[in-house]
């Protein structure tokens, strides 16, 4: 409110001392002999001669020192008088008439211009470390031949002006005007503007306050993404414009959202200069829209547009089991080499499992999202059968070999009849082979009843296990 009182007394004392002289500071410039000032769109006649001159029946006609219909494409009739429809802003230039002699009978100076309207400016800054830019667009094009210039002073009431030079950019109609040399102190300027062409002349001035000219670029790079196992969280981040070029000078920034079938916003303010930020209140499965914008963190100034829309999903639990149950390319290539090595499965055959494996399939396996016990393989029945029979029959030759090799030292005669008398228990012990018999008689011959074995040896019994009429036997271990 202070401001705008400022402003007005400020007016009412330059208006009384005459501090603001639109003649003196935009005049308008002078139209030079010569010159035919028409604006665009209207038909023009240039004539060549002045007055009726004998034997000159056609003339030539050059255009900025060129030939015409080389230059500027038209279809030039050669009469004294050249007509010219419909001129726009470049057919302005220098216009001369020269006889088949080549002698020049006249020259001229066409401007296609169109009155300028009053500038109508606003100033602004987006950074407290850049200069300040008033700017104004045109509601037409204006030609080359029309400039804009700025004056400015610090103390509204005095005579020390700075002259600005302003710039117009004809593909987007604007004129761009930059006041350089202004700290970030708080100040009040005098801002006048002043654009001019032949056609005329016009001039607009303001006071503004450099503590309300503050407005940043809007963010960047604003990207919105869900956050994994919350339906109702959207991940915002973004990053400070790069117009902005300080690091001392700190933002605070402006979050809206929306759902895209909903027309209302909803607001979230942040203080601090982070460049992130988690919504928690979406509604899930639904695609929101995200902007954010900037203001210098201690109000200074006014926000910055909003940034451009940003798009985002929650987070859903469908999706997610969707993209975790789809096998990934190398674990599936993975599993084809096991079985290529393995032949059924992943798993060796173990032939002494209780459980029966189950068939290999031509399926791929599924991912699953969550670890999973595996059982040990089994082994066929059929295996198991084998190994019993092969280990029984293994058994039973080695007993039916023990029992051949060793019946005679256990007591059973080759006949099958057993002898009277068992030997002594004892650990079994390999037995030397046997003599052939044509090493020992038939007959043992007659003992005599004086020998020394009939007189000490005691009888023996006709039924004893020991035979004594073989010497060898003794010799036994």
């Amino acid at each position: 409110m202070w401001l705008l009182w400022v402003s007005w007394v400020a007016q009412l004392v330059a208006a009384a001392t005459g501090l603001v002289d639109q003649e003196q500071l935009c005049p308008k410039p002078a139209v030079s002999p010569n010159t035919i000032l028409v604006q665009p769109g209207m038909n023009v006649t240039l004539p060549c001669l002045q007055g009726e001159i004998e034997n000159i029946t056609q003339v030539h006609w050059m255009f900025n020192g060129r030939n015409l219909s080389a230059s500027t494409g038209r279809q030039v009739i050669p009469r004294p008088s050249l007509y010219l429809p419909s001129v726009y802003f470049n057919d302005s230039g220098r216009y001369s008439c020269y006889t088949d002699s080549r002698l020049l009978l006249c020259s001229l100076r066409l401007v296609v211009e169109e009155p300028p309207e009053a500038p109508n400016f606003t100033c602004f800054r987006k950074s407290l470390a850049k200069d300040i830019f008033c700017e104004w667009k045109t509601p037409r094009g204006m030609s080359s031949h029309t400039k804009a210039r700025m004056w400015v002073q610090k103390n509204f009431v005095g005579v020390n002006r700075v002259e600005q030079a302003c710039r117009y950019y004809a593909k987007s109609r604007k004129f761009s005007c930059r006041i350089e040399g202004i700290a970030d102190d708080v100040h009040i300027l005098k801002v006048s503007v002043c654009i001019s062409n032949l056609a005329g002349a016009l001039s607009s001035h303001t006071f503004i306050s450099t503590e309300n000219l503050l407005k940043p670029d809007p963010p960047i790079d604003v990207e919105v993404r869900n956050v994994e196992m919350h339906p109702h969280k959207l991940l915002v981040t973004w990053r400070k414009p790069p117009s902005w070029g300080s690091s001392f000078f700190r933002l605070q920034f402006e979050i809206r959202y929306r759902a895209e079938a909903s027309a209302a916003y909803n607001k979230i303010h942040l203080r601090d200069e982070h460049t992130s930020y988690t919504i928690s209140d979406v509604m899930a499965g639904v695609q929101h829209i995200v902007q954010v914008r900037a203001r210098e963190e201690f109000n200074q100034g006014i926000w910055s547009e909003w940034s451009r829309e940003s798009f985002g999903v929650p987070w859903t639990e469908t999706k997610d089991r969707d993209s975790e149950t789809t096998p990934v390319p190398s674990e599936v290539s993975h599993s084809h080499e096991k079985q290529g090595l393995l032949g059924c499965g992943s798993r060796a055959v173990d032939p002494f499992a209780s459980t029966i494996e189950p068939k290999c399939t031509s399926e791929l396996p599924v991912v699953m999202s969550k670890p999973t016990v595996e059982y040990a393989a089994s082994s066929p029945l059929y295996l198991f059968l084998i190994m019993a029979v092969s280990v029984t029959g293994i058994v039973g030759v080695l007993v039916v070999g023990v029992i051949l090799r060793y019946r005679k030292k256990w007591g059973t005669s080759p006949c099958g009849e057993e002898k009277s008398s068992t030997p002594p228990p004892h650990s079994l012990t390999l037995m030397a082979p046997e003599p052939p018999l044509s090493a020992s008689p038939l007959l043992s011959p007659p003992a005599s009843p004086f020998s020394e074995s009939s007189v000490d040896t005691p009888s023996i019994p006709l039924n004893s296990p020991y035979d004594v009429s073989n010497a060898d036997y003794f010799l036994m271990p």
